[in-house]
């Protein structure tokens, strides 16, 4: 049978428009991995209801995509939940444990009834405390399978099928086709132009999407530089109190080498200095405030063996302004607009607020302007968690209602009802897996991890 003129051109258009992807994909820098953020760093991103969308730094999705996403989840009438990662963050052999460890997070955070995705460069997995893992491995392939290369369609795809999971609507849990919303299908001829269209256009989109990625790039560069910024002045208030404090400690005698805080203050001085010039990511800082932390609580000792007075309580740092050290008790404070809640402070804070006066704040610059560093947005995220994250749920505490926390996400709403470590192996399947190139797995399985490259942002 001779094939017709029509046939003929669009299995040429595909084959051009498939030779100029594979082209911008041999062009297309490939994703460096990274370690995955722990459980309570995504929990943590999870603060607000508002906003149950975490992205790792790096990740693809665009700035309208995340929107695109945050909508979605935002419409979605069962609770969840997705972190974004960049390609070949969450290896294969660790799937499963991380999915469990922080569904397990999500669960102590007390999310219940609710569901949890992650991407993973063009891969979903997902998991739920109400729906069996076999039903949620198949909902995550064909989610992947039904809408490849368009992530926000993935995700709505995964949201509806399950929505109607939770609802017993099988048929729309596990149906044929996409459940993203989208219309149904167009004509050859369209099908052709827009083929057409794809190939014309691929190198300016690979352009455009280079563009992007330098923009995001450029954009990440100059708010490590200002938080980089942050914690060297912090490190710099640290060395200066120690000086001041140097001639009070050696009339001790034996040059308060007999002082073991002493010399923990300087090793955490001289450690917090060798990590700053080590930061080359966000998550870097983290490392650096914390040991700021510990060496601000041995300095804080050893006044108080200066002046004769009691060893301080080990506290939370001062919720107003870390550099002021560790708190001395909890005041009742609320941000401009926000709400009430109990907050560690220093002596001199405390006493301001007890007072109705303002604390001292310690602040950044934000776009030109000087903010609260907790009202600075996410990018002062691990800042916070090295001075605070090692103390229970002050964090989650004192984030509600503040800017990080509205653009961290979410902390949770109620208990689990079965707990994700026995959802894991529900129904005898595992976790829900599927890549976006179209791989899938079997109804139960993790479905593929070779993942699907479309070069480029989405």
């Amino acid at each position: 049978m001779k094939m017709t003129q029509p046939a003929r051109r669009a299995g040429t258009a595909l084959a051009a428009l498939l030779a100029g992807l594979f082209a911008l994909l041999a062009m297309a820098p490939a994703a460096s991995a990274a370690a995955p953020p722990d459980a309570a760093t995504v929990i943590a991103s999870w603060q607000s209801t508002r906003d149950k969308l975490y992205v790792m730094s790096g990740a693809s999705l665009t700035s309208a995509q995340q929107s695109d996403v945050r909508d979605v989840l935002a419409d979605s009438k069962h609770p969840i939940y997705l972190a974004a990662f960049p390609d070949g963050t969450l290896p294969n052999d660790q799937v499963r444990s991380y999915m469990t460890t922080l569904g397990q997070a999500l669960e102590a955070a007390g999310k219940g009834s609710s569901s949890l995705a992650v991407i993973d460069g063009q891969n979903l997995f997902g998991t739920s405390d109400v729906v069996n893992q076999r039903t949620m491995g198949r909902i995550s392939d064909l989610s992947a399978q039904n809408n490849a290369g368009d992530v926000v369609n993935v995700v709505k795809d995964f949201v509806n099928r399950t929505n109607a999971a939770v609802k017993g609507d099988r048929d729309g849990a596990l149906g044929s086709g996409s459940k993203a919303g989208t219309s149904g299908g167009v004509s050859s001829g369209v099908t052709i132009a827009l083929l057409v269209l794809l190939l014309v256009g691929g190198g300016g989109l690979f352009l455009y999407s280079r563009k992007k990625r330098q923009q995001r790039e450029a954009r990440e560069a100059a708010e490590l530089a200002a938080v980089k910024q942050t914690v060297e002045e912090d490190v710099t208030k640290f060395g200066e109190e120690i000086t001041a404090l140097d001639a009070d400690v050696k009339m001790l005698g034996e040059g308060g080498g007999h002082l073991t805080e002493w010399q923990q203050a300087l090793d955490s001085y001289e450690k917090a200095k060798v990590e700053l010039g080590a930061v080359r990511r966000p998550d870097d800082v983290r490392g650096v405030t914390s040991t700021l932390q510990d060496g601000r609580y041995a300095l804080a000792v050893v006044k108080a063996r200066v002046n004769q007075q009691p060893i301080p309580e080990r506290r939370a740092p001062c919720f107003f302004n870390p550099q002021h050290g560790p708190s001395v008790r909890d005041v009742r404070w609320a941000p401009p607009g926000g709400a009430v809640r109990d907050v560690p402070a220093c002596a001199a804070d405390a006493e301001a607020v007890e007072h109705g006066l303002d604390p001292q704040m310690r602040e950044v610059v934000v776009n030109g302007q000087r903010r609260p560093y907790y009202d600075a947005g996410p990018a002062y995220q691990p800042y916070a968690y090295g001075y605070y994250g090692g103390f229970g749920d002050v964090m989650s505490i004192m984030l509600v209602g503040t800017l990080m926390g509205s653009m961290m996400g979410g902390w949770g709403m109620g208990g689990y009802g079965m707990g994700y470590e026995q959802g894991m192996t529900d129904a005898g399947g595992g976790m829900g897996g599927g890549d976006f190139g179209g791989g899938g797995g079997d109804a139960g399985g993790f479905g593929d991890f070779g993942g699907g490259d479309f070069g480029g942002d989405w």
